[in-house]
């Protein structure tokens, strides 16, 4: 047994025996909790982008809640459930401690997994006629398999829900879910694997089906590809691979539960590639094409030049306009005709010349004797979403750096250093360390992406000083809800249920559609009839390969340091468009640093965690066992003509894994 430091409670020898006052041992915070004990039934984690004071408002915090459905109508924190509840949060606790699990956000994803896979166990057992799961250690193999199985859907069942679906509904909003999921006699995995798949159908070939509040394209996505049916219902590897990882930290917490969960989903199903006959490959992140993102560059740059100060100075025009009125006519009356008198200030506050050709280019098809100054607050509103896309962009082209960061960029991010003058954007990194707080870092920066994010951040000021809203600079996201159209005209009297919107960023949503409409409006170059629509990760991908362009695919080290990466094993997905010799050297390296350290765990198929196993059971020596892995993988390859190739399974975590050669074929 591990040697954990904790003492582990005794095995059960009955798993379906209760064990009514069983030893107790209580854990300490970890470092991001903010509620009081660790046992209660709703985690409050801290939002780690800015320096918040939650002492005064926990509902800033991010939450983790256990009141998840186990079974129909019950929830995990349910009193008869109260095994299931104790052993699980113990689970992430130790989890915590031993340092298998360090971010709140990957936390939260295994607590999901771990109730989506309960939930599954007493469907089962339901149509068997067998009692609820009580404990973890009731989970049997046959639930555990047929719960990653149900991630596939099979294709009779799709054609038949489809053609319900079509046959009953008009739009995506009418479609009753619970219905399909009955009418198709579904478990709770397989319906959500469905749902799934009918939705990326529909949206691909059925235009009343498309999300209503989503942007809505004007041309059809370059980079996805239209929906295979043969193809398109396979589990994905990375989905896969990645549910099979997260349910590995549950038998690896088996020390802190008094009712183990006894399956290793890693011994029993590798990646999945033992009880799938075929998987989705895993795609690298599409890499943009080079005058497709040139050109989102330019026109964000184009934005920010010509139109990013004249917005700033018409919103304060507005903004005194506003104020006027409100002291001349009183709150009383404000308040009862607000939208009258925002009609009456936008009909009052001119609109400068450069803002009609903006206006104008974003309704090309009115003549110019239509734009009336009553659609100049609609006006505003599609201009403030296409001035956060271009300096998004901007931001995100020159910085490399992840969405994470970027919507956690605080307002007071741009600085010039003292030393030499130059410029730099203050990113906070959430994956350069094992440590779960965001590490703060310096990147340089052009002076006119410095004077560009500054001119957008005094705007967003602009917006809180019409709100009344007040506090210092790194308290506040630059990408806040405050730059919102609910926010931009809201009443200035609005009650302190919204006082606190700029201390919580845009959704990721939110600059998806933002960076859509951008694209739009910038007549992005169409590709065989259709438009590249950016994904906020390409921009770092196309820094990456851009970088190794102009290096000859040199300086591994440099790039891994200006990404943000713990080690370059995490910038192997950033390889060009096939990894090159380098590239898997490093990663054949990386496998044999990984087994010197004998109790850090690997993500990778059978093979490879068997030559792990060989090497660490030979010697107790690091010096000894890394040279002896490369040995063990040379071998291998040796013997089977394979390679070793590696994907990403969840945020910056590689999964390696031996696949044929090309010369083998």
């Amino acid at each position: 047994m591990e040697r954990t430091g904790i003492t582990p409670f005794k095995e059960v020898s009955n798993p379906n025996e209760i064990i009514e006052n069983p030893s107790e041992f209580h854990y300490t915070k970890p470092s991001w909790m903010i509620n009081n004990d660790v046992y209660d039934s709703t985690w409050k984690v801290a939002v780690v982008g800015i320096e918040v004071d939650y002492s005064s408002d926990l509902n800033l915090a991010q939450t983790i809640t256990f009141s998840k459905p186990v079974s129909e109508n019950s929830l995990l924190t349910d009193s008869a459930n109260k095994h299931l509840l104790k052993d699980i949060q113990n689970s992430l606790l130790y989890l915590d401690t031993k340092g298998k699990i360090t971010r709140p956000k990957r936390i939260a994803s295994v607590l999901n997994s771990i109730c989506h896979l309960i939930r599954h166990a007493n469907e089962v057992n339901s149509k068997l006629n067998k009692p609820k799961i009580k404990l973890l250690s009731q989970i049997r193999f046959d639930h555990l398999k047929g719960y990653l199985l149900d991630f596939q859907v099979e294709e009779q069942v799709f054609s038949q829900a489809l053609e319900y679906i079509l046959g009953r509904y008009k739009s995506r909003n009418q479609i009753n879910w619970e219905e399909v999921k009955v009418k198709f006699d579904l478990s709770s995995r397989s319906f959500l694997s469905l749902k799934g798949r009918l939705i990326g159908f529909l949206e691909d070939s059925h235009q009343d089906f498309q999300a209503t509040k989503k942007y809505k394209k004007q041309h059809q996505d370059a980079h996805r590809n239209s929906f295979d049916v043969e193809e398109h219902l396979l589990p994905s590897e990375k989905t896969i691979s990645n549910e099979i990882s997260k349910l590995e930290a549950l038998f690896t917490a088996r020390p802190a539960q008094v009712y183990k969960f006894p399956h290793s989903s890693i011994n029993l199903f590798a990646g999945g590639e033992l009880i799938f006959e075929n998987m989705l490959s895993t795609q690298r992140t599409a890499l943009i094409p080079a005058h497709v993102c040139f050109h989102a560059i330019s026109s964000s740059l184009t934005f920010c030049r010509t139109y990013g100060e004249a917005l700033r100075e018409y919103f304060a025009n507005l903004a005194r306009t506003e104020k006027t009125l409100l002291d001349s006519i009183g709150v009383g009356k404000y308040q009862h005709s607000f939208s009258s008198v925002q009609q009456d200030v936008f009909e009052k506050t001119v609109l400068p010349d450069v803002l009609k050709e903006l206006k104008a280019s974003c309704y090309p098809l009115k003549k110019p004797d239509e734009h009336g100054e009553a659609d100049n607050q609609l006006f505003l509103y599609k201009a403030t979403r296409l001035y956060t896309a271009a300096i998004f962009t901007l931001l995100a082209t020159f910085t490399s750096a992840r969405l994470s960061s970027l919507l956690g960029l605080s307002r007071d991010c741009f600085v010039q250093s003292p030393m030499d003058g130059l410029f730099d954007i203050i990113l906070r990194i959430p994956k350069s360390s094992e440590r779960w707080q965001l590490e703060q870092v310096h990147r340089p920066i052009p002076d006119l992406i410095y004077d560009y994010g500054l001119e957008f951040a005094l705007f967003a000021n602009q917006i809180e000083d019409r709100r009344g809203l007040f506090s210092d600079g790194s308290e506040t996201f630059l990408f806040s809800r405050i730059i919102t159209s609910r926010s931009l005209t809201a009443s200035i009297s609005k009650g302190s249920d919204d006082a606190k919107i700029h201390l919580k960023p845009i959704s990721d949503d939110t600059i998806y559609d933002y960076l859509s409409e951008f694209t739009d409006w910038s007549q992005s170059p169409l590709i065989s009839g259709r438009r590249w629509y950016p994904r906020p990760h390409q921009f770092r991908r196309f820094f990456a390969v851009l970088y190794f362009h102009f290096t000859q695919d040199s300086g591994l080290e440099e790039l891994s340091w200006f990404m943000g990466h713990a080690g370059l094993d995490q910038t192997f997905h950033y390889a060009e468009v096939s990894p090159t010799d380098e590239w898997i050297d490093e990663a054949e390296s990386t496998i044999a640093k990984i087994a010197s350290s004998v109790h850090k765990p690997i993500n990778a198929d059978k093979e490879i965690q068997k030559i792990v196993r060989k090497a660490r059971q030979s010697s107790s020596v690091t010096t000894v066992i890394e040279p002896l892995a490369r040995e063990l993988i040379e071998k291998h390859k040796a013997k089977t003509k394979q390679q070793v190739r590696f994907h990403k399974i969840d945020g910056d975590d590689v999964f390696f894994y031996f696949t044929q050669s090309e010369e083998s074929h």
